[in-house]
């Protein structure tokens, strides 16, 4: 849902503290939270942000047909720094086995008389 707020609040080309000002949420970093979804927002907060971003409450909490290529972008993007840098850290090229697995290595082939 944090994300859906964020990628609408992008799309109205609203800041986050304009959009945490004009929603009375108290702060930019209550709804740098809720974006990425470390504070679950209460109804009424959704509303006030629904409202702001002129869509209906129903447009915050689904999300429109998208692949699920993009989908893994944003929930990576909405991740915490100390977690992406964990991430980027399993994933590091150098530190990945590029070895088939057992059950799909290919056997050696069996050489017959002929090709001695």
């Amino acid at each position: 849902m944090g994300q859906r707020i964020r990628q609408l609040r992008e799309e109205a080309g609203l800041t986050m503290e304009k959009l945490a000002f004009e929603s009375e949420l108290g702060s930019k970093g209550h709804l740098s939270n809720i974006e990425r979804g470390l504070v679950r927002p209460t109804v009424q907060t959704l509303q006030v942000l629904a409202d702001r971003l002129g869509v209906l409450l129903l447009d915050l909490v689904t999300f429109p047909e998208r692949d699920e290529r993009q989908h893994l972008i944003d929930r990576t993007r909405s991740l915490p720094r100390g977690t992406l840098k964990k991430l980027a850290k399993e994933l590091d090229p150098s530190k990945l086995s590029l070895a088939a697995p057992p059950e799909t290595a290919r056997k050696p082939r069996r050489r017959n008389k002929s090709e001695a």
